[in-house]
């Protein structure tokens, strides 16, 4: 039978090794790079007049699909066929790139 101090320095010991474990083999996820991108807002709405999609293209004719969160939604709302400076993250799928809107402004001309 164990004795008491012995099952203790086992536990310590299983313990132990479960904490370093995780600890080394804990990735840190990248932190998305936040681009400024500045470009000409796009909306388009179904018959319902609901958003079905946000677009950015920017003066080099690159075009950003907007993510249709809440942010994405106001920008397609509130700057419709104007020019801003969105701030956000930028992924792609498919070839299409994506921004995820953080923030927005309207650039004037």
């Amino acid at each position: 039978m164990l004795t008491t101090k012995r099952m203790w320095g086992i536990v310590f010991v299983v313990m132990a090794s479960a904490l370093l474990a995780s600890g080394l083999f804990a990735a840190e996820a990248p932190k998305p790079n936040v681009v400024k991108l500045q470009g000409v807002v796009s909306t388009s709405y179904d018959a319902n007049e609901v958003i079905v999609s946000v677009k950015l293209t920017t003066a080099e004719d690159v075009n950003y699909e907007v993510v249709l969160d809440a942010k994405g939604k106001e920008l397609g709302e509130q700057m419709d066929g104007e020019t801003v400076e969105a701030e956000g993250t930028v992924s792609e799928k498919d070839g299409q790139k994506w921004l995820t809107v953080s923030a927005f402004k309207r650039i004037e001309k």
